[in-house]
């Protein structure tokens, strides 16, 4: 019985934890490439062989930097790609609309596409 108690805290535990969001990075180049990951005061260095998946550490924000020196500032649980030495965002799970940037001055803000059916 008192197995049984202690299984169904570590359950309730898991099911109330908050999950660390991790940032997936993928490498599309025929390169490796070393990348720096800070989150906080932790920094990490990573190399992702060529087409390879890594993930990194990013709860609560990072910022990711390329040999190159570019840096790009991450929310934690994106999924990105490496492809000729620019990083690429391939999906966000909390991407909103308005986030999208408007790169077509023609183009019709997403507040004015037409509805879907």
């Amino acid at each position: 019985m008192k197995f049984f108690n202690i299984a169904g805290i570590g359950v309730l535990g898991l099911l109330y934890a908050d999950p660390a969001l991790a940032l997936a990075i993928t490498n599309i180049d025929p390169k490796p490439h070393t990348i720096s990951v800070t989150a906080g005061t932790d920094s990490k260095k990573l190399t992702i062989e060529p087409g390879k998946q890594t993930d990194a550490a990013c709860d609560g924000g990072c910022k990711v930097t390329l040999e190159n020196g570019e840096q790009y500032e991450l929310k934690g649980s994106e999924a990105v790609s490496i492809d000729g030495g620019v990083i690429f965002i391939d999906a966000s799970p909390d991407a909103d609309a308005s986030d999208i940037p408007n790169i077509d001055p023609d183009a019709p803000s997403p507040d004015q596409a037409a509805p879907r059916q």
